[in-house]
């Protein structure tokens, strides 16, 4: 219900990355005028009574400092379990850290980092584009789509990897248009402007750039972005 926050009153942490070191996974301070600079607003510090330990998904042992990892939370505000599914309920509150068996705690599925106390969220594991080693979050590609062209619609794309014929990894990009600039847009200056952009700030190149109408994303209730349904489509 509440892991971590702030008073009202009191004035949001930010923080600027460097977006190169984000890619390693590591947590680097720069100026926010620094060419590769990404901000990251603080969600506050761990309430009374619970603890965050952000942590390697993959060997289940903490993170060193200055490390990004997968975000497991103990404390009152955590559920026991998912209804009726045991299996899942012990795959995800269940865990147990490798190095020390503490625990329990519940796996979030966030990636993040603390610094200074304050807890702040880079993107979700499921999500995290790997390719060639190295690491992106769509949500930072997915704004350089929407800001490199006035008739792409912003918060409605979607970045995600996808696997070719010989195993290695390409990147995807679908992308709605304002539906009252389709008759007249030039399909191959978006594109170009798409595939420009993410090159210049995220050193990767797009293997697909797809447009679509308006609602065609997949989306949740609440209105985020589906990048897995939109993969499968």
């Amino acid at each position: 219900l509440l892991v971590s926050g702030r008073p009202d009153w009191v004035v949001p942490v930010v923080r600027h990355l460097d977006g190169a070191a984000l890619r390693e996974q590591h947590v680097v301070n720069v100026a926010p005028e620094h060419p590769g600079a990404t901000p990251f607003v603080g969600c506050g510090r761990a309430q009374r009574g619970h603890e965050i330990v952000i942590v390697d998904p993959a060997t289940r042992q903490p993170t060193e400092a200055g490390e990004i990892g997968e975000i497991w939370l103990a404390g009152g505000s955590i559920a026991q379990g998912y209804l009726g599914g045991p299996a899942k309920s012990e795959e995800t509150f269940l865990a147990f850290l490798a190095d020390s068996g503490r625990g329990p705690f519940l796996r979030t599925g966030d990636l993040g980092f603390q610094m200074e106390g304050e807890l702040f969220i880079t993107g979700r594991l499921k999500d995290l584009i790997v390719i060639r080693g190295r690491n992106y979050y769509p949500e930072d590609i997915e704004a350089t789509v929407q800001d490199c062209h006035p008739a792409l619609l912003r918060g409605r794309g979607a970045v995600f990897a996808g696997t070719q014929s010989g195993g290695s990894e390409r990147l995807i990009v679908a992308q709605e248009v304002d539906r009252d600039r389709i008759a007249d847009l030039d399909i191959s200056e978006v594109v170009d402007a798409i595939r420009t952009a993410i090159t210049e700030r995220h050193d990767i190149q797009p293997d697909a750039v797809v447009l679509l109408e308006p609602l065609r994303i997949p989306t949740t209730s609440s209105g985020k972005i589906r990048r897995s349904r939109c993969r499968q489509r």
